[in-house]
């Protein structure tokens, strides 16, 4: 199978999700029209795992920086467990990400620009659960629960006001890749 699957039909749960979004949008929607691309993004977004959005079935890495990041000096070899970690500058208040070999001890840090050489060094504010996840799953790292619910707590704190607020589930990781990237 192609990995540029283009997608040309929509089911019908789809098609009501996209007149639901529509017409809820509607004073919002211009009339551009949309690329393939535009419209295969947006067929993604609507396969779900269980009934719900997510936007982690496209916030996947290009094939070309998934080989580069593969290819970091963070492990030896795939059977080097390795930890994704967050933690919040005290100076900057931004977030920063860092990769932890269990076996090495050694630290790696973690950057937007380590992604993309025309990003910048710090990450925000906070980080979106899901592309924490997708970040971990395109990597084969694992994370802990006190990880991912920190990276929940300070995403919501930034976003919504407050760290207990309910993330809507747009932003989470769908089940499979978060059971798979959990230590």
């Amino acid at each position: 199978m192609s990995k540029n699957k283009s997608f040309s039909l929509l089911n019908q749960r789809e098609i009501d999700t996209l007149v639901k979004f529509l017409t809820e949008s509607k004073n919002t929607v211009n009339s551009d029209v949309m690329s393939q691309n535009s419209i295969d993004k947006l067929i993604r977004l609507f396969q779900t795992d269980k009934d719900r959005l997510s936007l982690s079935s496209f916030l996947s890495f290009q094939d070309s920086q998934a080989i580069v990041l593969k290819n970091l000096p963070f492990r030896n070899d795939i059977s080097e467990l390795c930890e994704l970690r967050c933690s919040i500058n005290d100076d900057t208040h931004f977030a920063e990400l860092s990769i932890y070999n269990t076996v090495t001890e050694e630290i790696h840090n973690l950057t937007p620009n380590t992604f993309d050489e025309g990003s910048t060094a710090d990450w925000g504010l906070s980080i979106p659960p899901s592309y924490f996840s997708q970040i971990a799953h395109c990597l084969s790292l694992k994370y802990t629960q006190a990880t991912y619910d920190f990276v929940c707590s300070t995403f919501a704190k930034h976003n919504f006001g407050s760290e207990n607020h309910i993330i809507p589930e747009i932003y989470l990781p769908e089940n499979q890749v978060l059971l798979e990237s959990i230590m």
